[in-house]
């Protein structure tokens, strides 16, 4: 269940000095709260909302908001208003954001290391690969390197999906029949993206 809606906190508060109620028609002290409204999901902050203005009479405590009160003490407000939204408003959305920079360099540095073990191939590395059985996945694992061939045994089972080779990456799992590859033959499958993932 996802929880998400919206709340408000209160960003300042101040005072208008002699300024006339409308309520009153007293030229008095008006105190003003500005809150910030903003949405949340899961209690964390995501965007603002905009804000609400409220102010309270002194002498008659009849409380506004501001679009109901005269322009010269709309005026008066504008001048002395809270400027600005927290940043706690868009906490959420600097951590998404930080959390997508951080999954981004993280995928970009393991495409890196991958470029560099299709070329250096490793005794124990496993290619995760597409299968001839179209939308199905399975994995290769090198069991032998020398010179420019490779030697590998295949996975006996395929999946629906690419992100799941954990899940049958199994030493039982593996055919003893070997097969060879040129190394050339392993870089040209993996830049066809035939070879997808290197786990080393």
């Amino acid at each position: 269940m996802i929880f998400y809606g919206t709340n408000s906190s209160r960003l300042k508060d101040g005072q208008l000095r002699n300024v006339k109620c409308p309520n009153c028609s007293e030229q008095t002290t008006m105190h003003y709260s500005v809150f910030g409204k903003y949405a949340y999901i899961y209690w964390i902050p995501i965007f603002p909302l905009g804000k609400t203005n409220v102010l309270e009479c002194d002498n008659c405590k009849k409380t506004y908001k501001l679009k109901e009160l005269p322009q010269p003490v709309k005026d008066k407000f504008e001048t002395e208003k809270h400027r600005g939204v927290p940043f706690l408003h868009f906490s959420g959305l600097a951590i998404i954001a930080l959390a997508i920079g951080y999954f981004s360099y993280a995928n970009a540095k393991h495409k890196d290391l991958e470029a560099e073990y299709i070329k250096t191939p490793a005794v124990g590395d496993v290619y995760s690969v597409k299968t001839e059985s179209k939308g199905h996945y399975s994995s290769i694992k090198v069991i032998e390197v020398k010179t420019d061939s490779v030697f590998v045994v295949f996975n006996n089972y395929e999946i629906d999906k690419k992100t799941g080779i954990d899940q049958i990456d199994k030493a039982e799992n593996y055919s003893t029949v070997i097969d060879g590859y040129l190394q050339s033959e392993l870089e040209s499958l993996y830049k066809d993206n035939t070879i997808y993932a290197i786990h080393r």
